[in-house]
């Protein structure tokens, strides 16, 4: 293995530079940047920076490894990687928003690519590109299931391969393993990963590219937390807890530190100190981006803004999009900001809780070191700001410590997820790395049978612990519980697990709910596996009428136990019953639910294939009630209202209200929004909705008016249309009955469907 070091005094800028760099000799060079009209790339820059001009000179084919800060131009590393190389080329990332982003920079080089984000339109859609840009997720069940643009590999790049020390990384790891027997050329690129010499001699990596430089320098300074001031005086709040005082320190420092016009970008260690500090912005009048938010927002505006996995996605989107613009130039956010989407800022604030450990007798640090790394990894604007600076706020512990402990971060320990779980020493695992494990030793029956020790042979955290206790424990609960036969071979219902993604004890909770008398959403629940759904309490808890919805949801759920609490079916039945309509400071449903479209679609395909080996019986037209009801929140009887382009959770729940108190109780897919509404005056209408919003939402008489009328314009604007969303019913009739279904118009499509 070739090793190759960037060292941090290497310059670059669009008119040239210089790369400095260490060899695996230990000797230093100096060589002047490539000119890209000296290559055969064909890009739109004079010359390719430090990072990329050793690549193009080492790299002469195989696996590599580049570790370099973000936003070191590591999209034209991977277009090298990719170059003069014969069939198919894909790009995988961890998140539909980085999958995005890279397909834009790649179909600028390439002119035509292909996304595969898990959409199931998109497997509709023949492959036609070279190259292909996908989630982690999509690669493994593409990769799994024998998908036509996956038989032709010849190179992978795998970016942000440090996802594989985390919750997902079994996935990563397959993905991994998958193309090392296969002999698939891979390129790992990755911002923060320690160990990292460890990761390369797994990948058989012939380069090996580590970077000190960055493309804007970093000026780091570690400060204790406790020198700054409260924001407000807490005399004024009477009294306030730690978190509190936390969040006031931070908007201290968030606005000292900070100068007119800047960028900054302030992340905490938990939601509730970021909440808090948006409450506190709020109560001074500052205008908030937010538009949902556990407080009633006094000024909407573009002053400040928290972001966060509980808002909404399509708040989420403005914020980042007014970010990016400068409209918006202070932004709270947690850690996974720093991982999920590129928002570079001038100046990067960090707070970090430092609490001494007894268990392992050492301080701890939280977020960990690496998150703190990836956080510091989006300070500089390259091409307009000459430095970067992170501010690193630490509250209870030493500062030395801690400045000492970032500096060997990254020689620490290479240690994948499941590595993390299952160690030598370790007999019995929690439920989480028994459900990924078992899905894991699926994989490696699929791929090899009675063999499946091979497979696990190759992979990075198993290889040499294939037999271990909790590897022959979890083997035997497959074959025990029907999921892979005496051969090891996967059955009817290991295959569906492998098809699907769903882990077998995921389906092993399935089929216990399915005898139970719960509602038909909590019995599929466990179906609905990548999603946490833990997004809606946080916003309401402590609110009027919270403990009698609660209690209600509670008395349904009994027969379940607590298993039903456990993974949220309790807040998932809180928006499908509608209850969130009832809190005024829920704009658009919070975290997962604001983007369940996708899950819907899913568990459509998930419940067809359930029917066909036989564990699962309902009625087409229950199976498009069910998409609908997860989709828009809503009630089996109401769920056609989500068939009212644009309504939304909020104004779908506005309009059952009504109609029930019109004495309407249940609605039809056959039925048009006019056949509905039609009997009713426009004013009359009107008044109605303003009333209900008021009363039953205690908004003003103004906003109960604007929502009234925003309600009417949708109801005129689809008065001739069916109540059935177009996409879940396209959907469902490509399933069904395949592409030919495009040609077919939506009440024929409907009728079929229902008739089927």
């Amino acid at each position: 293995m070739q090793l190759i070091e960037v060292l941090p005094n290497s310059t670059f800028s669009p008119e040239g530079g210089e790369v400095i760099y260490r060899t695996s000799g230990g000797f230093i060079k100096r060589e002047k940047l490539l000119k890209v009209e000296e290559t055969d790339l064909k890009l739109p820059y004079k010359f390719l920076n430090p990072i990329q001009t050793l690549f193009y000179k080492f790299y002469k084919g195989g696996n590599a490894l580049v570790s370099a800060p973000t936003s070191a131009g590591k999209t034209v590393v991977a277009f090298t990687f990719f170059k003069n190389r014969e069939g198919r080329l894909v790009y995988t990332a961890p998140t539909e928003s980085l999958v995005s982003e890279k397909a834009k920079e790649l179909k600028a080089l390439y002119g035509s690519v292909d996304i595969r984000t898990g959409d199931v339109i998109e497997e509709f859609k023949p492959v036609r590109s070279k190259v292909v840009v996908s989630t982690y997720e999509n690669l493994v069940l593409a990769l799994r299931n024998g998908a036509s643009w996956t038989r032709d590999l010849r190179a992978v790049v795998v970016d942000e391969i440090h996802a594989i020390l985390g919750n997902r990384g079994q996935v990563v790891e397959e993905i991994i393993t998958e193309l090392l027997l296969r002999d698939v050329d891979i390129l790992a690129l990755s911002a923060t990963i320690p160990g990292a010499q460890k990761l390369a001699r797994w990948l058989g990596a012939k380069l090996f590219i580590k970077s000190q430089w960055r493309p804007v320098p970093l000026k780091r300074e570690v400060l204790p937390l406790k020198e700054f001031k409260e924001w407000i005086p807490p005399k004024e709040l009477g009294e306030i807890k730690g978190d509190e005082r936390f969040a006031l320190k931070l908007l201290s420092a968030l606005f000292e530190l900070a100068r007119p016009e800047e960028k900054v970008l302030v992340f905490v260690p938990k939601k509730n100190i970021g909440w808090k500090m948006l409450e506190f912005a709020n109560r001074e009048r500052l205008e908030i981006a937010n538009k949902t938010a556990p407080f009633e927002i006094e000024r909407e505006g573009m002053e400040i803004a928290f972001h966060n996995a509980d808002v909404p996605k399509e708040e989420r989107e403005e914020i980042e999009k007014a970010f990016r613009k400068g409209q918006l130039n202070k932004l709270i956010a947690t850690q996974t900001l720093a991982y999920g989407v590129n928002l570079p800022a001038d100046k990067v604030v960090i707070a970090v809780k430092g609490f001494y450990d007894r268990q392992s007798r050492c301080y701890k640090f939280f977020p960990n070191l690496l998150d703190i790394l990836q956080e510091e990894g989006r300070a500089g604007r390259f091409g307009i700001k000459d430095k970067g600076y992170s501010y690193i706020l630490v509250y209870g512990s030493n500062l030395a410590r801690l400045k000492e402990e970032l500096e060997t971060a990254l020689e620490g320990e290479f240690k994948p997820f499941l590595a993390k779980e299952i160690s030598p020493s370790s007999h019995r695992l929690g439920e989480e790395a028994f459900a990924k494990l078992t899905l894991f030793l699926l994989v490696a029956f699929l791929h090899k049978g009675k063999n499946y020790k091979e497979f696990l042979k190759r992979t990075f955290s198993l290889r040499e612990l294939v037999d271990h206790p909790a590897v022959k424990d979890a083997v035997n609960w497959l074959i025990e519980n029907g999921y892979a036969d005496e051969l090891y071979r996967p059955t009817s219902k290991g295959l569906f697990c492998l098809k699907s993604g769903l882990p077998p004890l995921n389906f092993e909770e399935f089929l216990k709910r399915k005898e139970l008398p719960i509602p038909l959403i909590a019995k599929l629940r466990p179906l609905i596996y990548t999603k946490r759904l833990d997004g809606i309490f946080p916003f309401i808890k402590g609110r009027n009428r919270f403990k009698e919805d609660m209690d209600r949801v509670g008395e349904i759920l009994l027969p379940c136990g607590e298993s039903c609490f456990a993974d949220n079916t309790d807040q998932l039945l809180f928006f499908v019953f509608g209850y969130t309509f009832y809190y005024p400071n829920i704009s658009n449903p919070p975290g997962d639910f604001s983007y369940l479209g996708s899950d819907a679609l899913h568990l459509l395909r998930t419940l067809l294939e359930l029917r066909k080996i036989g564990e699962f019986t309902e009625s087409n037209e229950i199976l498009l009630k069910i998409a609908h009801c997860l989709k828009y929140g809503l009630t089996e009887n109401f769920s056609p209202l989500g068939g009212i382009k644009g309504i939304g959770h909020v104004r779908a729940n506005l309009l059952k209200e009504f109609l029930q108190t019109e004495g309407v109780n249940r609605l039809s897919f056959t039925q048009k929004v006019g056949d509905i509404f039609s009997e009713f005056s426009p004013n009359g209408l009107k008044e109605n909705l303003a009333y209900l919003l008021m009363e039953l939402r205690n908004l003003d008489e103004r906003r109960a008016l604007r929502e009234a009328n925003i309600t009417l314009s949708l109801l005129k604007r689809n008065s001739n249309s069916l109540l059935v969303d177009g996409k879940i019913l396209r959907t469902f009739g490509l399933f069904v009955f395949g592409r030919e279904s495009l040609g077919w118009k939506r009440e024929e499509l409907l009728k079929k469907v229902l008739e089927d």
